[in-house]
């Protein structure tokens, strides 16, 4: 599987935001919004694919024609 890189910002707007981000990770919104700077923590991320994957397979799926 091919690992596929979104932008921070698109995987929390998908998530539901910030506070819905944070909820899922059982992390603060405080925490969430420092992702938007300094990217997603690994753990977090790799939580989230397993968690969410119905985010990523969106998009990693070639766009339509």
């Amino acid at each position: 599987m091919s690992e596929v890189n979104i932008a921070p910002e698109k995987v929390i707007e998908l998530l539901g935001g910030n506070a819905k981000t944070a909820a899922l990770c059982e992390v603060t919104p405080g925490a969430v919004s420092q992702w938007l700077h300094n990217g997603i923590p690994k753990a977090q991320l790799k939580f989230l694919k397993l968690a969410r994957p119905d985010v990523f397979k969106a998009q990693s799926a070639p766009p339509a024609q």
